[in-house]
């Protein structure tokens, strides 16, 4: 198999493995950028089908510019299509659409589920959602009462009391 084939393969395969392992492959958001692996996937996949498809055309009577070049500029306009495609269906979705991340949550209100020795749980509802997470504090809480959250660090939240509950 020649390496066009390989990439298309491994390029239709990261973006199976992208759509089924959906959750799993959110942190390379961080390090790229939103959508980041559907658009690599995509990239690499067209780079390869059309990459062979020059090949298979042309034989062995065709430059390297041209071999490696129009599969490149095919491979980017996919990207670049796949990427205005996430771009516009993210925009599109209902903000309550996208799940709460414990980072938007400072500032917010949040009421506290249970409490003991500086650490305990809270409800956080925003944009529709609920979201029950750990929370710890220096100050003392008790069940039931409002808390605003200062941080939220490894998904654990740092709240205080709101100071009408003292």
């Amino acid at each position: 198999m020649t390496p066009f084939i390989w990439c298309a393969v491994v390029g239709c395969g990261i973006l199976a493995l992208s759509l089924i392992l959906d959750g799993l492959t959110d942190g390379l958001d961080d390090i790229f950028f939103d959508g980041s692996l559907p658009v690599i996937a995509a990239a690499l996949g067209v780079f390869g089908a059309v990459g062979a498809g020059v090949q298979a055309l042309t034989g062995e009577h065709v430059a390297t510019a041209v071999l490696i070049g129009v599969p490149l500029v095919a491979a980017l306009a996919a990207g670049a299509g796949t990427r205005a495609l996430w771009v516009r269906m993210r925009r599109a979705m209902p903000r309550n659409a996208i799940p709460l991340t414990p980072g938007e949550l400072v500032g917010t209100d949040v009421r506290v589920l249970w409490w003991r020795n500086g650490r305990g749980e809270v409800m956080a509802t925003s944009r529709g959602h609920q979201l029950t997470l750990e929370a710890r504090s220096d100050g003392s809480l008790r069940t039931g009462s409002t808390a605003v959250v200062l941080e939220a660090a490894d998904d654990v939240l740092v709240v205080t009391s709101l100071a009408s509950d003292t």
